[in-house]
């Protein structure tokens, strides 16, 4: 069994760029592209179609100490530090890739995403950052997700956690 939607479950807080244009909050400070490179992960080698090495754009934005990570289907708002350059993100959601049905509690899945890093500088033009992404999984409370284990594209364990080194480098404004 291969489950289709979990190679895009990552997308959220890394790059998926669309060709439609989103509204940016604030400043814009550039588009950037991403190379990060995995760092753990507790979900089992390939989860959700994770991969060692992974690249990807994203554009930043800024409005006083509001930072916004612009993957291309939404504005993600996060904190810029007093100190100009730190910041921080965090995302929830649940997915559901298993509905409910007669007998059948179905597997519903809170997901968290966090990123933090830092700035090449506080004042524009911003021409890199480094940091970290996070990945976030829990079984929502009676739900039964056996069959997302050990299948390709699942979980070889839950809760579990994905995390990744980034470095970016400013592609242009």
């Amino acid at each position: 069994m291969r489950l289709a939607f979990f190679p895009l479950a990552l997308a959220v807080l890394g790059g998926c760029m669309g060709p439609e244009k989103e509204k940016v909050p604030g400043d814009s400070l550039g588009t950037y592209q991403v190379v990060a490179q995995l760092d753990a992960s507790t979900c089992g080698p390939g989860a959700l179609g994770s991969k060692d090495l992974w690249e990807f754009e994203v554009k930043l934005s800024q409005d006083g100490h509001d930072l916004y990570w612009l993957n291309g289907a939404e504005a993600i708002g996060g904190d810029l530090a007093s100190d100009g350059v730190s910041f921080g993100f965090d995302s929830r959601s649940v997915v559901t890739p298993i509905a409910a049905g007669k007998g059948q509690p179905g597997c519903s899945i809170s997901r968290t995403d966090s990123g933090t890093g830092k700035l090449s500088s506080a004042d524009p033009p911003v021409d890199g950052f480094e940091g970290s992404l996070r990945y976030g999984f829990q079984p929502l409370a009676g739900s039964d997700c056996e069959a997302l284990m050990a299948v390709e594209g699942g979980f070889h364990a839950l809760p579990c956690e994905i995390s990744y080194a980034m470095k970016a480098t400013r592609q242009g404004d």
